[in-house]
């Protein structure tokens, strides 16, 4: 009794996989149809003088393949970024005449379920290429929509238009914070538009996620005038975040107002304040400012005493006097950290070389090498060494003759 039933449940197995098997075959088939048919039309398109003909030309060229296409395939192809714009607005083109517009504007103005989300977005990307009426209304409810995918369209498209709606609705993601505020930044500083009067009213706006990112973007409008005011203003801030992004975006613009700005916030509460203002005088060239930078290297915070090496390094070789300064510092912070921007100027090397290879090295020199060589202890002398090359015996035992007697030493 048992081995019939046995043998039937595998002949049950063996259809069921056949089923499956022939159904998977079905669908490769099909998919494998509906790409050639797709590489098909976009080549039909791109066919020596068809994309200077008229539209209703090109879109009669292209018909004979697109009727043996599904709608879905047709949408999916006009929305994909790989798609030619000029082969885009033909499919567009083709299904406002085919099927009218009313679709298109429905599916782009919601989906209910998941799965319909990229019918939503596909639709609204046709949508926006059309230029029709309701496109910015859409994409206004497509920013505030919680689904992320749908958000994330309307919020690249609005990124990408030179209609000052888009910016406006953009600002007003911005202040909404549906989404990161974050994500709606990079869309406004990579917008064509420059909003600056908008920028300029949100400085003063109750939330300081909205003035940090104010103070950000505004970075990027050099050309109005009195923005460096403003942003003098917001070095004030309560919030560090946004004494942080004024510096920053002030440093960008330079000028004397940043130079001040930055030099007062050297000794900001904040740690991370006081690191970008170390940073923004080493962008602005503040050659003046070596100093106060310097007192930074011996900070609590360690991003702090990094952000000063830093700028120190980049103010350049002209930091030299500070430095030799510092070598006399109490607190070792300081005095490692002036001897580790000597050696990432390359001074340090510069001056262990041509000593070594002297017959008669200078004592003045060889008092400053053995005051930067003590401040930057066993790991910067080995390192000296392991740097020298053929030159390596002879920097090994000029340091030996300073007391680092196992520099180098294997």
């Amino acid at each position: 009794m048992l081995e019939p039933i046995l043998l039937a449940g595998a002949v049950f197995a063996v259809l069921v996989w056949a089923a499956l098997t022939a159904y998977v075959l079905r669908i490769d088939g099909l998919r494998t149809a509906a790409r050639e048919l797709v590489t098909e039309a976009l080549a039909t398109l791109r066919d020596q003088d068809v994309p200077w003909a008229p539209m209703p030309e090109r879109i009669a060229r292209v018909t004979p393949i697109l009727a043996r296409m599904s709608r879905d395939m047709i949408l999916h192809t006009a929305a994909d970024g790989g798609t030619p714009r000029a082969s885009a607005e033909v499919l567009a083109a083709y299904m406002v005449e085919k099927w009218g517009t009313h679709i298109l504007l429905r599916e782009a103005a919601s989906h209910r379920v998941p799965r319909e989300i990229w019918r939503r977005t596909a639709s609204l990307n046709v949508v926006y290429n059309l230029n029709l009426p309701p496109t910015f209304d859409l994409l206004g409810r497509a920013v505030q929509d919680p689904a992320t995918g749908v958000a994330s369209v309307g919020l690249t498209l609005l990124g990408t238009s030179s209609d000052p709606r888009a910016t406006a609705l953009l600002i007003d993601a911005l202040i909404r914070q549906r989404h990161p505020a974050s994500r709606v930044a990079v869309h406004l500083e990579h917008s064509p538009l420059r909003p600056v009067a908008a920028y300029r009213e949100l400085l003063t706006n109750a939330d300081p996620v909205v003035r940090f990112w104010a103070a950000t973007l505004l970075a990027g409008c050099p050309e109005a005038d009195g923005i460096e005011h403003d942003l003098a203003e917001l070095s004030d801030d309560k919030d560090p975040r946004v004494r942080k992004a004024a510096v920053q975006s002030l440093s960008r613009l330079g000028g004397d107002v940043a130079r001040e700005v930055a030099l007062r916030l050297l000794r900001d509460a904040a740690p991370f304040v006081r690191a970008h203002a170390a940073r923004a005088l080493g962008e602005l060239d503040s050659i003046e400012a070596a100093a106060p930078i310097s007192e930074l290297l011996g900070d609590s915070d360690w991003w702090v005493r990094n952000a000063a090496k830093g700028s120190l390094e980049a103010l350049g070789a002209e930091v030299w006097p500070v430095l030799v300064r510092c070598l006399e510092h109490p607190d070792k912070f300081v005095r490692n950290g002036a001897a580790e921007v000597f050696q990432n100027l390359g001074i340090l090397d510069s001056l262990i070389v041509m000593e070594a290879a002297s017959d008669d090295p200078s004592g003045s020199k060889i008092d400053l090498l053995r005051r930067i060589a003590a401040a930057g202890g066993a790991r910067m002398t080995d390192s000296l060494v392991e740097r020298a090359g053929s030159a390596a015996p002879r920097v090994r035992q000029l340091l030996a003759t300073m007391g680092f007697e196992h520099a180098g030493a294997a």
